[in-house]
């Protein structure tokens, strides 16, 4: 057996080796993009803004809730109920904006990403994903009830 016969399969591992550790790198940063970068959906919703804060313990985080028009079916306690948008917003001057228009009928633009970042709000339903609003589109009403919340 020569020097060469020996050598060989140690090349051949360690391709193997690279191999195999570039397919597992790919993988992994395939499934990361897809579930906390990826943006599932995107749209706009209209509604009135009722509730916007900043919360958290560790990450603080602008957070709102918007009433949508029309109701929904609750559970068998409930009975009906309403629509409701729970949200987070990543932008500073947007959340600071959003703030000041509490109790006015707005329409937001939202991306929906598959899993949720603590850094970049809540989730509020698991199976939905994330939504973060990152744009004010119209303020459509400043006064929806009238006496403006």
């Amino acid at each position: 057996m020569s020097e060469s016969e020996i050598i060989r399969p140690k090349k051949s591992r360690k391709k193997i080796f690279i191999l195999i550790s570039f397919l597992l790198l790919l993988i992994i940063s395939s499934y990361v993009y897809y579930n906390y970068f990826f943006v599932y959906s995107e749209g706009s919703r209209v509604g009135i803004l009722y509730k916007f804060s900043k919360k958290g313990t560790f990450f603080k985080t602008y957070e709102g809730e918007m009433v949508l028009p029309g109701i929904k079916a609750g559970n068998s306690t409930t009975g009906m109920s309403t629509n409701r948008f729970q949200f987070s917003v990543a932008n500073e001057e947007l959340a600071e904006e959003l703030m000041s228009k509490q109790g006015m009928e707005l329409e937001l633009h939202y991306l929906n990403y598959n899993k949720g970042l603590p850094w970049r709000g809540d989730v509020y339903a698991p199976e939905d994903g994330q939504f973060v609003v990152d744009k004010l589109i119209l303020v459509k009403n400043e006064f929806p009830n009238g006496y403006g919340l």
